[in-house]
């Protein structure tokens, strides 16, 4: 398969991919279909939905019900798990603390990582247990499901990234196979006249961190894309599907021939919840520009990168109104 640079164009409608010929392993023709696709729109959009994911929507029913549930709790209670308590950065965030593109942001969230006993804690690769709150069996039971789904479906649009970049389809799977991801759930409640000053939108302007980004959403819409012309684009819900984006690592190992694109929640006039999950690569991983996208009229445009290491820089600057480090 050869990649073909295709002019950007100003979208106005993102994708929708079919991605069972992943999910099944079928034969090379229909992946590499897929690899178009998905290069098409990394190119074009930075975003794409997923469709035939094989992930049940009774299990995405009871995940926004439980999540419903727990910020529906009283503060007190929910502060009990509040993210100041970890070294780990994981836990909660009330309203208003987040600080994003210089304003604080208008969403409460819970922020999780890979589950390891204390015995097995390594604080300064950031591993050790979540935080879980007292007497929500069903919350945890969920989330943790969601977990280990997600790192499966992770592997499988990873191996369809590959594709889309002309390499093999395991390339990137090495340097996952220890996946050093973080699962979020947000609630972005209408903004009605918030006291507390320099309150922006739910979420302000900024790319992903990390490689790639899966998001799971309730009904109400929120989320809004920059394109070609900086111009906003709502992003529907659209039934059955999740709704992926890449990050700054993809852009770094293609050498900007892919590129993490803007993005950023508004307020809602409804409350809104949402699940992202940031599957990463693993903690020690060395990112650095592919030889295929460098040449002597390209050269390399970033130093290799310790991904653990940036890791901890970039939480330590989101962080660092909510955490003391």
């Amino acid at each position: 398969m050869v990649i073909v640079l295709k002019k950007k164009e100003n979208f106005d409608k993102i994708p929708i991919i079919d991605i069972a010929p992943l999910i099944n392993n079928e034969n090379s023709i229909y992946l590499d279909e897929v690899g178009r696709k998905i290069r098409d729109a990394c190119k074009n959009f930075g975003f794409f939905y997923i469709k035939n994911h094989n992930i049940s929507k009774s299990h995405i029913d009871i995940l926004i019900s439980v999540i419903q549930n727990f910020f529906n709790l009283p503060i007190k209670d929910k502060n009990k798990i509040h993210i100041n308590n970890s070294k780990i950065f994981r836990g909660y965030t009330p309203l208003g603390e987040e600080y994003t593109d210089n304003s604080y942001d208008w969403h409460e969230c819970v922020d999780f990582g890979l589950e390891t006993k204390k015995n097995d804690s390594n604080y300064k690769k950031l591993l050790g247990p979540n935080q879980w709150p007292e007497g929500q069996t069903a919350f945890r039971k969920a989330l943790e499901r969601h977990w280990d789904l997600m790192i499966r479906l992770g592997k499988k649009i990873t191996q369809g990234l590959a594709i889309s970049l002309d390499l093999s389809k395991d390339h990137f799977l090495p340097f996952m196979d220890k996946s050093h991801s973080y699962m979020r759930v947000s609630h972005y409640p209408p903004n009605n006249n918030s006291n507390k000053k320099n309150i922006g939108e739910g979420i302000g302007p900024h790319i992903d961190y990390g490689f790639l980004t899966i998001l799971t959403q309730d009904k109400i819409e929120g989320l809004q894309i920059k394109n070609h012309n900086d111009e906003w684009l709502n992003a529907p819900i659209i039934p059955e599907t999740f709704l992926i984006n890449i990050g700054h690592m993809i852009q770094r190992w293609s050498n900007d021939y892919y590129k993490a694109t803007v993005h950023r929640v508004i307020s809602p006039s409804n409350n809104r919840y949402s699940i992202p999950f940031f599957f990463e690569p693993n903690f020690d991983t060395v990112v650095s520009p592919l030889d295929k996208f460098c040449n002597k009229h390209n050269s390399p445009s970033y130093k290799p990168l310790h991904f653990g290491d940036y890791l901890i820089d970039t939480f330590k600057n989101s962080y660092s109104s909510i955490v003391d480090y």
